[in-house]
């Protein structure tokens, strides 16, 4: 896909910048299914058939920026 691409390239040149939207849809386009534990927390887990879990913490608040750590291990987990 054409926008899985840009914003890949996106991801790599300026982790800093990336909303948490950005970044569920791509895990979502890339086959993850998303779970969230009860109480209201923060906290995404991304799951695929084949074992890759990667957790994505929401920000909230004014804060709509990924954690650019989380960024570089969704890079690395989908291996680009």
């Amino acid at each position: 896909m054409a926008g899985d691409e840009r914003l890949i390239r996106k991801m790599k040149q300026g982790p800093k910048n990336i909303r948490f939207e950005e970044v569920d849809g791509l895990l979502r386009r890339q086959g993850f299914e998303v779970g969230q534990p009860e109480g209201g927390s923060s906290h995404y887990t991304y799951r695929r058939e084949d074992g890759i879990n990667i957790t994505v913490v929401k920000p909230h608040g004014n804060k709509k920026t990924v954690h650019p750590k989380a960024i570089r291990q969704i890079l690395g987990l989908l291996e680009l």
